[in-house]
């Protein structure tokens, strides 16, 4: 009987080695979006991942430039896995959000990515993740964005709705993931009216942060409804900021990705150069959970 007891000791104890706790305290988050186009930005950027210090990167969407069709698709090769390779070589854990351009093939193959591919998590175009008492909602915004994706829109907004109020109480600080922002102060001024009630009802004045890609730059756009905006969106086509920038608010052009640690209820980010390794951009958000 006690030959028996160690040896389920030391078993528990080799899982606890093996499976580290991911607590919300210690672990660092980064954000990336638009990575689709192979090109030398998108090349510099995944290196700069690789060997950061991030414990998990969220893709914000576009994850190839036209789309996969199937896990046969060259496309899906071509333009995300093995550009990808030298960070997914890595295991850090790869969070998928899928964007505008990933519906001009199948979003659903990269349930079947996710499968296959240890590191990369995506069970579903939205799903939740809680990480101690932080708690990420991955929303796919492409159909409010696109008039013809009406039918779809119905079982998301139930599911969040479902979510918000099942871990409402169980969130010290709370952040929305997903492709598209309500406004911008760069060349995309504001989401079109569908996506807008989407985003002002359900999105913004209920999350801490919301982070987004598809405007192709790094970007602190402030509050909103005492939601924070944020965009990370350069990590293969950089473009599109204002020739002059609101005080108080941030947004460059630089090819990089968003860097964010949580402790209790604040949050502290900055924005990465993937080019020289620097800090453009730093600030703290107070959250209050889920409102």
């Amino acid at each position: 009987m006690k030959t028996k007891y160690v040896k389920a000791l030391v078993f528990l104890l080799l899982i606890i080695t093996v499976r580290p706790i991911v607590s919300d305290e210690s672990s660092i988050y980064c954000f990336v979006g638009d990575a689709g186009e192979v090109n030398p930005t998108q090349a510099m950027v995944v290196n700069s991942l690789a060997n950061s210090d991030c414990s998990l990167v969220w893709h914000l969407g576009d994850i190839t430039q036209l789309g996969v069709q199937s896990m046969d698709d060259p496309e899906l090769q071509e333009s995300f896995l093995k550009p990808f390779k030298p960070f997914l070589e890595t295991e850090i854990p790869f969070y998928l959000t899928v964007g505008n351009h990933d519906y001009k093939g199948d979003p659903s193959v990269y349930l079947e990515v996710a499968k296959n591919y240890p590191s990369i998590f995506h069970p579903s175009n939205f799903y939740t993740k809680k990480f101690g008492e932080l708690c990420f909602f991955a929303l796919d915004t492409t159909i409010f964005d696109k008039l013809y994706y009406f039918y779809k829109r119905g079982s998301q907004i139930r599911w969040l709705k479902e979510e918000v109020e099942r871990l409402q109480g169980q969130c010290n600080f709370s952040i929305a993931v997903a492709h598209h922002p309500l406004f911008s102060s760069g060349d995309r001024d504001r989401a079109n009216p569908q996506l807008a009630i989407f985003l002002e009802n359900y999105v913004f004045g209920t999350f801490d942060i919301y982070i987004t890609g598809h405007n192709h730059v790094l970007a602190d756009e402030g509050d909103h409804k005492k939601t924070r905006q944020l965009i990370s969106a350069t990590g293969a086509l950089p473009g599109g900021s204002p020739q002059e920038t609101d005080l108080g608010k941030f947004n460059i052009e630089t090819p990089g990705y968003l860097r964010m640690t949580v402790k209790k209820n604040t949050a502290r980010y900055e924005f990465i150069d993937a080019e020289q390794d620097e800090v453009v951009w730093s600030n703290i958000k107070i959250g209050s959970g889920l409102r």
